[in-house]
């Protein structure tokens, strides 16, 4: 008699994004060493251009762009900017564009001093009333795309007029900003020089030496992660990088203005940018997130639940700009009309720009902050160089296309001549 073997057991549908497409697979056939060279340009063209830019910058310019403290001070002053760039990076890593985060750090930024210097609120209550003004913004957003099924794009920018007309009816369409004598923002926030958003009020030299740790430790773990190659090989090169970035910098001076050339915002940036990180990479969240842009039907049939994750990300993206917004204010110790307008495209270029830096096709949070500054430093670079400062839009719009396009054109290359035909 024949027996029959049992069922095997149901297992749980595997998501995409927890194979880990990032650890790069060990190749020995050298029918794969084509395959190799295209990977290998593809995550290191990018840096490798911007390093270039920037040798170009300092044998033209000197010591007016290779100077720690004034590239230190771009990050400071553009800390609302790169901020943007983490609040867009939510919705588009679940496949969807939020063109409403300008409008809402705009709107935010005008209620931190408008409700303030108008309705002499206290200020917790301010910065929480903010807060969740953003978190509604996001979840507007949210409701709209997934709930009642409209286009992304037509949501995200018929709620950017909405938040940017509430902006103006609450400012007047004039510039906010207190006056000496009356009501104002609290001194630890902004207007002194020891205030949150004066680039002179810095964090202690040992936590600024624990972050160039932290992060020679990080760009090493990355490295290692996404070189295609052996696991061990690639932890050696990735030691090796960092330790020599720590000797070059140690070498011309840097590294100790560097840890003393911290403000707190830039502190505040990094933690921001680490929470986020944690989300995407550390909880089912983040997981459930890129599956979502891989697959959105495949995700639904492994059991994700898809709008709450699409929610999700526009409410979390909202909080982001809204953060943004309270940042700006108080960098600027006022509030303009539309004044995080001209920040959407910066914000998007550097999102863009994580999936070619040391990165196989992925947006990641530290990739977008680190194209973000290096966005700032290539138009900085040509303001100190003489250029007028409305060129930025345009460098901004170049380097987003020049730098993709080149990395996918020489990845691309050799799969190219990979598939020729033989003769």
């Amino acid at each position: 008699m024949t027996r029959l073997s049992p069922p095997e057991p149901a297992t749980k549908p595997r998501l995409e994004a927890d194979r880990r497409p990032e650890t790069a697979p060990v190749r020995t056939s050298s029918a794969s060493k084509q395959e190799f060279v295209s990977d290998l340009l593809r995550i290191s063209i990018t840096p490798a251009a911007f390093v270039v830019i920037f040798l170009i910058y300092g044998l033209w310019l000197g010591s007016t762009f290779a100077n720690v403290q004034l590239r230190m001070l771009d990050i400071h002053q553009q800390a609302p900017v790169l901020l943007l760039v983490l609040a867009v990076l939510p919705t588009i890593t679940v496949g969807m564009f939020d063109l409403s985060v300008a409008s809402m750090a705009s709107l935010t930024a005008t209620l931190t001093i408008s409700l303030v210097i108008n309705n002499d609120l206290p200020f917790p209550l301010v910065l929480a009333i903010c807060l969740v003004v953003g978190l509604a913004g996001g979840l507007l957003n949210g409701i709209l795309v997934e709930q009642f099924g409209m286009h992304t794009f037509i949501a995200t920018l018929g709620t950017g007029g909405l938040f940017l007309g509430i902006s103006n009816v609450i400012s007047g369409a004039a510039q906010l900003s207190p006056v000496p004598g009356g009501l104002a923002p609290p001194a630890w926030f902004s207007g002194e020089a020891t205030s949150f958003g004066n680039y002179s009020s810095q964090i202690p030299a040992w936590l600024g030496w624990c972050l160039i740790v932290a992060t020679a430790v990080f760009l090493a773990h990355r490295l290692a992660h996404v070189l295609p190659l052996a696991r061990r090989t690639s932890w050696i090169i990735g030691i090796a990088v960092s330790a020599a970035m720590l000797v070059v910098l140690a070498a011309v001076g840097w590294l100790t203005q560097i840890a003393n050339g911290i403000s707190w915002m830039i502190f505040f940036l990094i933690v921001v940018a680490l929470l986020l990180w944690i989300a995407f990479e550390h909880t089912p969240y983040g997981r459930y997130a890129r599956a979502l842009g891989s697959n959105r039907d495949a995700s639904r049939l492994a059991g994700v639940k898809v709008r709450r994750v699409g929610i999700g990300s526009f409410v979390l993206g909202g909080l982001l700009a809204a953060i943004a917004g309270i940042v700006l204010a108080a960098a600027q110790d006022g509030a303009a009309p539309d004044a995080a307008g001209s920040f959407l495209l910066p914000a998007f270029a550097a999102v863009f720009l994580s999936t070619v830096i040391f990165s196989r096709g992925r947006f990641t949070v530290w990739g977008a902050l680190t194209g973000g500054i290096f966005l700032v430093w290539v138009g900085q670079g040509l303001a100190v160089g003489g250029f007028p400062y409305t060129w930025t839009q345009v460098v901004n719009g170049a380097v987003l296309i020049l730098a993709v396009g080149a990395s996918l054109l020489m990845g691309r290359r050799f799969v190219f001549r990979r598939r020729s035909p033989k003769s």
